[in-house]
């Protein structure tokens, strides 16, 4: 048993030693956790039928039996920005057209461990990847072209304990890696005590990539409350990050860029035993991570780029509902349906620094399918973010020739996912 646990936590990692980059639909976060949670509106916490759930909930270990699965997520990333009102230079629209596609691979693995135990194992990814061909910040002294790569791969595993036959609670750790580069800011590297900008002037942008390893932890809770009704819980903590020194002039505290805890809860009804409506609420603590919740405005208030409470994203949290259908057609056939529906998190203030992060996203539709083929099940998905426009107030200082900085953004992508049962 041992064996067979580091087996497949070995077989796990050469897919997080690829640089893989993830513009995804909710932040830098994907809007489910696996495939077949992606065709029901990204409902993660309750009912898991896969082993990539457990990055949400690791209480589902106890649901899954013995089980593989993998899969890739197809992206298809639009965003656009532009400038108007600006005195430096007419208005323009910016298209980050330098990359659109983004294969995103999904793995895991549960088992039983006997009748009250199990564990498993599964791969978390999340970021960020405009990237600007004509750069929006060129009128401002920047380079011709601006991107930003924000890139975090994860292992969490999963304990999961099953102390009577209607509640199971899990637990595990996440091990990840978290790499950065960013280009096309020169803008901000003054040394002229008048516009200096940033505490560490040569460490705000074209350092190439810098890296740093991370930690956190998963709770979670499922529970059968009725015949007809079960529910599930699921924290997923900050993600504690080794600074990065080589954009300690650009990221807030010299270099700190964390992921934000994320966590929610879910109901799932079954009015008949081939039926199923999920409802889920999860919120992203945007807020709370200098980085991501800190605004442009502590630029004006003292605060420069790189100081302890210097300037971030300046995002705001993020509360996102889904309702996910399933519909048991056949015993080898599911259909799956969703709707999901979330608050704005940039501020109309902070879209200059949010055209380096268009997560503008707000609103997903969804389908997928589940095929059973003997042992083995393949399940499909689709999204669809239709484009979503956050127009600047305020947005762009003075000292930069005023005007607004517009950011939107429109999204799809296609998911297939294999698994095994034993």
């Amino acid at each position: 048993m041992l064996r067979s646990i580091t087996v497949s936590c070995v077989a796990l990692l050469p897919t997080l030693c690829i640089p893989h980059v993830v513009s995804a639909s909710l932040g830098p976060f994907e809007h489910g956790s696996g495939i077949k949670a992606m065709g029901a509106g990204g409902v993660s916490y309750v009912g898991a039928q896969e082993t990539t759930a457990l990055a949400a909930n690791p209480a589902h270990a106890s649901a899954l039996g013995q089980r593989y699965d993998i899969g890739l997520d197809l992206m298809l990333i639009r965003p656009d920005s532009s400038i108007t009102g600006n005195a430096l230079a007419p208005d323009e629209r910016y298209p980050s057209d330098g990359r659109r596609w983004y294969p995103i691979p999904q793995a895991g693995f549960a088992m039983p461990l006997n009748e009250r135990w199990a564990f498993g194992v599964t791969m978390l990814q999340a970021g960020l990847g405009p990237d600007y061909t004509r750069s929006p910040y060129a009128r401002f002294g920047g380079g011709s072209r601006a991107s930003l790569t924000l890139g975090s791969a994860s292992i969490a595993s999963a304990l999961a304990w099953r102390p009577v036959e209607q509640h199971s609670f899990g637990a595990g750790l996440v091990f990840g890696y978290e790499f950065l580069s960013v280009k096309g800011l020169e803008f901000l590297t003054s040394t002229d005590p008048q516009f200096q900008v940033s505490t560490t002037p040569d460490r705000v942008t074209n350092q190439g990539t810098d890296g740093a390893l991370s930690v956190g932890f998963t709770l979670g809770w499922t529970g059968q409350l009725t015949p007809q009704l079960s529910a599930g819980a699921g924290y997923r903590s900050k993600a504690w990050t080794q600074k990065l020194k080589a954009y300690r002039g650009l990221l807030p505290d010299g270099g700190s860029l964390e992921l934000p805890a994320v966590f929610g809860v879910a109901f799932a009804w079954q009015p008949q035993d081939a039926w199923t409506v999920a409802l889920e609420w999860q919120h992203f603590a945007y807020g709370a991570e200098k980085a991501f919740g800190n605004p442009l405005s502590r630029l004006a208030e003292g605060h420069l780029l790189g100081s302890p409470d210097g300037p971030g994203f300046g995002l705001r949290d993020q509360d996102a509902y889904k309702l996910g259908v399933s519909w048991k057609v056949s015993t080898d056939l599911e259909l799956r349906a969703g709707y999901l529906r979330a608050n704005q998190s940039i501020q109309r203030s902070d879209t200059l620094f949010a055209l380096q992060a268009p997560v503008a996203l707000t609103t997903h539709y969804t389908a997928g399918f589940t095929q059973a083929l003997g042992q083995w099940e393949l399940t499909g998905a689709l999204v669809y973010c239709p484009r979503q426009n956050v127009d600047g107030s305020g947005s762009i200082p003075e000292g930069f020739g005023g005007g607004e900085a517009n950011v939107n953004n429109q999204f799809s992508s296609m998911g297939l996912s294999l698994g095994r049962r034993f």
